[in-house]
């Protein structure tokens, strides 16, 4: 932050304060504050009089709430109406909808290590050992690694 910043920041809160200083102090008299020129007196009734209308301002204010609690209270009423009739036009639940759902147990496996090694051999037998693929025996699965043997130094071009 600025000097300049910080400087008029402690002058306005110095401005502040000497206000508030003034404001604090009272006339002597009654008899100095009217010449001194200051505004009003602890007679009045602390405003304008002649500017604001206290009673009417309070009547448009009770007048705007008991409206507003009139459309809530209407809003709700028309909600629970239509709530209700709607409620009377649905039909009745049969006794599959009431009946208490019960899950079916949970499909765990006995075994899973033993699971798990059957498909490891499955897929090493596949992987590592012959077969045919279709049954006209047209199409054959070789080892991956003899595949790649006879692939050597052979063009993939048919």
């Amino acid at each position: 932050m600025s000097t300049e910043r910080t400087q008029h920041r402690f002058g306005f809160v110095s401005s502040i304060i000497s206000g508030l200083a003034i404001l604090r102090r009272r006339p002597s008299s009654p008899g100095t504050a009217k010449a001194s020129g200051e505004a009003g007196s602890s007679d009045g009734p602390g405003y304008e009089t002649s500017d604001v209308h206290v009673g009417n301002t309070a009547r448009v204010m009770a007048g705007l709430m008991v409206t507003a609690l009139a459309v809530i209270g209407a809003m709700i009423w028309l909600k629970t109406m239509v709530s209700t009739d709607q409620r009377q036009a649905l039909p009745s639940l049969t006794a599959q909808q009431t009946a208490r759902l019960v899950p079916p147990p949970p499909n765990l496996q006995a075994d899973p290590y033993a699971d798990l090694a059957a498909e490891r051999a499955a897929e090493g037998r596949q992987l590592d050992g012959y077969a045919f693929l279709d049954a006209s025996r047209q199409r054959a699965r070789i080892p991956i690694d003899r595949a790649m043997a006879l692939t050597v130094g052979r063009t993939l071009d048919p």
